[in-house]
């Protein structure tokens, strides 16, 4: 054994002039390989767990098509739910994300799209679109909007708070830009989770939320510096401060969404917006989502910001402004704009 063990060392080393081993050049390059091999196995091992723990944590519905060998089946398969997007609330999943206790993920992800319809009707009046042209341009049959003094929302040690609201005027010409203060559109939403507006207590379900049974929260980033108004030919630019809102909307039915309002309190200045971004992003992309804005609006909807009065940082008069004020007056809910 001795012997066999000194002729592979030998083997696989040889002696230099001062008597000290060294190994031999295939040796070297052999031990590279084996390194390398290792390594890459060792990569192959850590993406395939990473993507299990992927799998196991946003489980998806595997559907499979079985072809049947002859055109007239023998055994026809039955679906569950019928081809497409859920639209009955009570078939979705909220799930729990990272520490929000009142505030989850729902899933299916294809819900979103509904509620995204609405956004983009949100944005796109605060882009030069009239309400009326919004809602045809998005294909609603009426304005995704609500009339409510407040919402019920979820608020802290499982209680509930009804918060005012508000909500934009609905005259149907009304148009409005806020830009900022180079002219480009300056509003971004994004989503920031959701809850079920029905609490399980005992063995009954206690509905408190209307007619809504899920509503979610986006919140408005509005980074803009000016306002522009314009109503009957009237025109009035103003000035604003950057603001962050947040805004209340409910499920209909059929993949329909309404806004429900903007809620009166808390409304928090930007006074950071590239900090402002970062958090927004992150806590987007917790809930499987992104902030749109009005590139979002254009890729998604093609609708682009429309084109600004002319000389409309000069539109400062307040006679124009009180015409504008007077002709939305006559709406018998007096929003305010």
């Amino acid at each position: 054994m001795k012997n066999l063990l000194q002729k592979i060392l030998d083997g696989l080393t040889y002696k230099d002039l001062a008597g000290q081993r060294q190994p031999r050049a295939y040796t070297v390059i052999t031990g590279i390989i084996l390194l390398l091999l290792f390594m890459v196995a060792g990569v192959a091992l850590l993406n395939r767990i990473l993507v299990m723990r992927k799998v196991q944590e946003t489980p998806k519905a595997v559907v499979v098509t079985v072809q049947a060998p002859s055109p007239t089946p023998i055994h026809q398969a039955v679906q569950a739910e019928p081809v497409g997007c859920p639209t009955d609330a009570e078939k979705w999943s909220l799930v729990s994300v990272y520490d929000s206790l009142n505030y989850d993920l729902i899933q299916p992800g294809c819900v979103y799209q509904g509620l995204e319809r609405t956004i983009a009707w949100a944005l796109a009046v605060r882009e030069g679109y009239s309400r009326a042209e919004a809602t045809q341009e998005l294909g609603f049959t009426e304005m995704p909007m609500r009339h409510l003094d407040q919402v019920t929302i979820p608020a802290k040690a499982n209680g509930l708070a009804a918060i005012p609201v508000s909500f934009i005027p609905p005259n149907p010409d009304f148009t409005e830009w806020r830009l900022n203060s180079n002219g480009e559109a300056a509003v971004t939403y994004a989503l920031r989770g959701c809850f079920r507006t029905s609490t399980v207590v005992g063995n009954q379900v206690q509905v408190w939320g209307g007619e809504y049974p899920i509503i979610c929260m986006v919140v408005e980033d509005a980074e803009n510096t000016h306002i522009v108004y314009s109503l009957d030919g009237h025109i009035f630019t103003a000035p604003a401060t950057p603001m962050r809102s947040f805004l209340l909307f409910g499920y209909v039915s059929d993949g329909n969404w309404a806004w429900l309002g903007t809620q009166d309190d808390p409304k928090l200045e930007i006074t950071d917006p590239q900090a402002n971004a970062r958090e927004r992003q992150t806590i987007a992309t917790l809930y499987k989502s992104k902030p749109w804005d009005a590139m979002w609006l254009q890729n998604s909807y093609h609708l682009w910001m429309k084109t600004l009065p002319e000389n409309w940082q000069t539109m400062t008069d307040k006679n124009e402004q009180q015409a504008i004020l007077k002709g939305l007056s006559a709406d018998p809910n007096k929003a305010k704009p």
